[in-house]
C-alpha cells in the first residue's frame, strides 16, 4: 500500500499546467503526469482539509456530453464543486448541436460562458477542435481514443493498491477504446511494463499511431510493452489487472464488427484467472462492468478487487487536474 499523505501540508500549486489544454493523456510528460497523482493523492487522503476549498469560488465548469456518463460525469462535478466552483452539464443533444452546429461553433461559444470545459465527444476530432477554439483549459472526458481523466484515476488506485508505479506489471484487458490508448501512452512514461490483452480481432482496431508513440517510450525508459492474445497467458507475471469494457454494444449500443468475433468466455476474469497471475494481484474495472462478460461476481466483488477504490480515486485525480489547469 502506498505511504498516506493524511495530514501532510497542502502542496503548492506552481506548475506548467495552468492554461493549459488537456486533448489527450500523451500531452503531459512523466513530470506532470507524478504531480497530478501527488496532488490527487493528498486530496483524496486529506477529504477535510480546506485550504483549497474556495480555490475556484466562482469559475464555472462547463460539461459537454454526447452520451451518459456516470463516473466521468459525478467525478467532474463533485471535484469541481470540493474547490469551490460550479457546473452546467450539458447534453449535446439538448444544444444546438443536436440541431447540426458544428463543434466549432459551439466551442466559440461556450469560451465566452465558462471556465474550463470537459467533453465527452464523439471524436477526437472533436476535442481537437473544441481545443483549437477556446481559450480556457478543455479536458478530454473519453473519446474513443484517450480517457485521460479516468487513466489518472486508474494509476492513483494502482498506486494504492502496490505502492509504486516504476516497475510493475500491468495487463490490460478489454475493448480497444479510449482507456487502452491512454494506458499505451502513460504506462510506458511512468515505467511499468504493459500487456494489451485483447481478442484477436480487436488487435486491428488499436491506434497504429498511438501503438509506435507507446512502443517508443517503452524503448526509451526500459519497459516492455507486449501485446496478447489469450488472456491466460498474459496475466503470468501480473501485478495488476486492469479491466474495461469487453463489448462496445453494451456500453452504447454501437454493434462494431469486431465484437462478434470475440469468445466473451475466453475474455471474462474469472478466479481461475486471477490464479494465473501473481498470488498478490490486484483486480479492478474502470466501469461499467457487466458482470458475468467482463468478469464474475467472484471476482468483481472478491477480496482482489479494489473497484470501489478506484471509482473514489477517479474524483480526486479530476480534482488535481482542475486545481492545477483552472486559471
Amino acid at each position: 500500500m502506498t505511504e498516506s499523505l493524511a495530514g501532510v501540508p497542502a502542496p503548492e500549486l506552481g506548475n506548467g499546467l495552468r492554461g493549459r489544454q488537456l486533448p489527450h493523456i500523451g500531452v503531459l510528460s512523466r513530470t506532470e503526469l507524478e504531480t497530478v497523482i501527488h496532488l490527487g493523492e493528498w486530496f483524496r487522503d486529506n477529504p477535510r482539509d480546506m485550504t483549497y476549498a474556495d480555490l475556484l469560488k466562482g469559475r464555472v465548469q462547463a460539461l459537454l456530453f454526447v452520451y451518459e456518463s456516470t463516473r466521468t460525469r459525478l467525478g467532474f462535478e463533485a471535484a469541481m464543486a470540493q474547490l469551490g466552483g460550479s457546473n452546467v452539464y450539458l447534453a449535446a443533444k439538448d444544444t444546438q448541436m443536436g440541431r447540426g452546429e458544428s463543434i466549432h461553433d459551439t466551442a466559440r461559444a461556450l469560451d465566452q460562458y465558462v471556465d474550463c470545459l470537459a467533453g465527452r465527444l464523439w471524436k477526437q476530432d472533436d476535442i481537437d477542435a473544441a481545443c483549437e477554439n477556446m481559450h480556457v483549459p478543455v479536458l478530454n472526458a473519453c473519446t474513443p481514443v484517450d480517457h485521460a481523466t479516468h487513466v489518472l484515476g486508474e494509476l492513483m488506485a494502482i498506486k494504492q493498491a502496490k505502492g509504486k508505479l516504476e516497475g510493475l506489471n500491468l495487463v490490460y484487458t478489454g475493448m480497444a477504446r479510449g482507456i487502452l490508448h491512454s494506458f499505451l501512452r502513460a504506462a510506458p512514461a511512468l515505467g511499468i511494463n504493459l500487456v494489451l490483452a485483447v481478442p484477436e480481432s480487436y488487435v486491428p482496431t488499436i491506434n497504429e499511431e498511438i501503438l509506435a508513440e507507446g512502443k517508443k517510450r517503452a524503448e526509451t525508459v526500459g519497459t516492455r510493452l507486449e501485446i496478447s492474445t489469450d488472456l491466460k497467458a498474459a496475466v503470468k507475471d501480473a501485478d495488476f489487472i486492469q479491466a474495461a469494457t469487453l463489448i462496445r454494444s453494451m456500453l452504447a449500443g454501437e454493434q462494431s464488427p469486431e465484437e462478434k468475433a470475440v469468445e466473451i468466455p475466453k475474455w471474462t476474469v474469472t478466479n481461475e484467472v486471477l490464479d494465473c497471475a501473481k498470488p498478490d494481484v490486484v483486480y479492478s474495472h474502470s466501469g461499467p462492468a457487466h458482470r458475468g462478460v467482463c468478469a464474475t461476481d467472484e471476482v468483481m466483488d472478491g477480496p482482489r478487487s479494489i473497484i470501489r477504490d478506484e471509482a473514489r480515486n477517479a474524483i480526486f485525480s479530476k480534482k488535481a487536474l482542475l486545481a492545477l489547469m483552472v486559471e
